[in-house]
């Protein structure tokens, strides 16, 4: 409950942005308009919120119709990634539900049709079926969830061993492979802390892997890899892994960096066989 809320706190103190998004343009802009569930004027920040983001993409909701209307960027985005995210933020609209867990986290002023603890489909539209079954037995999908960001940990890790070595063409070849593990990760298949981290940390993730990928040369791959690292500790942090994770500082890299190693020794990334050793562990995930 507590991930919970404090997704939730992270949604509110993100709902001064969109005004400051809504004066963005917006290119390749698409509009569309969408229904999405809410029961008063208390759900329309969280809902636009939810739904907007800086040059991607603006959403106006009105509590009274039910109706959105959505301006995105066409060749960023699309209605039904859009409302994913709507979703995933409590509130069932034509193409998903949300999971019971978000909703019943919602103010009860907002929660649409009471304390839950199943939801059927929406008559609107079919329901996205992972949706459907986090619904239904959110227990039965918890040990298996753990294990869904595995691929995208050992990519990471795998980038960490090529900096290691001072090898951009290998950290270029395994920056590309991470990039495919973050595109690949399905957050409704997540277990639930992991799923409102990933909601957290995703855009962040996604624009430091690209940085990453495009860098030319060790200096700034390396760069890329310790601003990379910040959003990768805070979802590691959440998972359940049979092993234990090392989060690391070295000093002396841009005035202080950190990563994460499956190590106990240090190795530093930044310096490689240079400075192998400098560095020192500020946490352990156990």
């Amino acid at each position: 409950m507590t991930t919970i809320k404090k997704y939730l706190l992270t949604v509110l103190i993100g709902l001064s942005a969109v005004s400051i998004v809504a004066a963005t343009p917006i290119k390749n802009a698409a509009t569309a308009t969408v229904t999405i569930q809410g029961s008063s004027a208390d759900c329309k920040k969280m809902i636009e919120a939810a739904g907007t983001e800086k040059q991607v993409s603006l959403l106006s909701w009105n509590p009274q119709t039910k109706q959105g209307q959505l301006t995105y960027n066409s060749k960023i985005t699309s209605p039904e990634a859009i409302l994913k995210r709507v979703a995933l933020a409590g509130f069932d609209n034509e193409a998903y539900n949300a999971p019971v867990s978000v909703y019943n986290a919602l103010s009860k002023k907002c929660q649409y049709k009471g304390a839950i603890n199943a939801r059927p489909q929406s008559e609107s539209a079919p329901a996205d079926p992972a949706h459907m079954e986090q619904d239904a037995a959110p227990s039965q999908t918890a040990p298996v969830a753990a294990s869904r960001l595995e691929p995208l940990y050992k990519a990471y890790f795998a980038v960490g061993d090529a900096l290691l070595a001072s090898d951009a063409r290998a950290t270029a070849q395994k920056a590309t492979e991470l990039s495919n593990a973050v595109t690949a990760v399905k957050m409704e298949e997540l277990e639930h802390k992991e799923h409102m981290a990933w909601m957290e940390v995703m855009n962040a993730l996604t624009k430091e892997v690209t940085a990453l990928k495009t860098a030319s040369g060790i200096e700034k791959q390396r760069t890329a890899y310790a601003a990379l690292s910040n959003a990768m500790y805070q979802l590691m942090k959440t998972s359940k892994s049979s092993y234990k994770i090392y989060y690391n500082e070295c000093p002396m890299f841009n005035s202080g960096a950190h990563w994460l190693s499956k190590n106990e020794t240090i190795r530093n990334p930044f310096y490689g066989a240079k400075m192998l050793s400098c560095g020192s562990t500020k946490a352990v995930i156990e």
